[in-house]
């Protein structure tokens, strides 16, 4: 297959990329690949998210508040067990 280099990427197209590659979990490259595919027409129709699956749901959460959401959580913990002896 062969190999582009492209230059002069604007900041914010760069960091568009690099927060859609993060919020997919997926490698640079492979996002990349994905964007032109899909400019070009020729990227295959994602298939439809499997019943019970919420990874694909909109409104996914940043970084931060995933964290913020786990410390939340885990707060939970904390709590005094008040099972009924």
């Amino acid at each position: 297959m062969p190999d582009f280099l492209i230059r002069d990427i604007d900041a914010e197209v760069a960091e568009r990329i690099k927060d859609l590659a993060r919020e997919r979990g997926w490698p640079l490259n492979e996002t990349i690949l994905h964007l032109i595919r899909r400019g070009l027409g020729v990227l295959e129709p994602e298939p439809p998210p499997e019943p019970g699956d919420i990874s694909r749901l909109p409104g996914t959460l940043s970084d931060d508040e995933s964290k913020a959401l786990l410390d939340a959580m885990s707060a939970f913990k904390e709590l005094p067990d008040d099972t009924p002896y």
